[in-house]
């Protein structure tokens, strides 16, 4: 199991790896860029905007609570083994459509 500083240095190295090279001194970003999304995302995980983060959160545990209802109601047409589905008492409506 790797320590907390292992974690850390890993991470600091994969974002070296995907950053690349360093810009030039003309394209580093200031320490309060406002407007870079990535600027953005990063003091979202350092914890600098707290309500970006309820809010990241709450809408997590809404699309959670969406999911695991739409996967009962899934679990609770079908039908169970040994039983027999529901006949349909009408046609579908089709319309029949000749191509060429």
């Amino acid at each position: 199991m790797t320590t907390g500083a292992e974690w850390l240095d890993q991470a600091r190295r994969l974002l070296d790896a995907v950053r690349g090279p360093e810009p030039a001194a003309g394209g580093e970003h200031a320490s309060d860029c406002r407007w870079c999304p990535v600027c953005q995302a990063a003091a979202v995980v350092r914890g600098e905007r707290p309500e970006v983060t309820e809010a990241l959160a709450d809408l997590l545990t809404t699309a959670a609570a969406a999911l695991r209802e739409f996967a009962d109601d899934v679990a609770a047409a079908r039908p169970t083994p040994g039983e027999e589905p529901p006949a349909r008492t009408e046609a579908p409506e089709v319309q029949r459509i000749d191509i060429a």
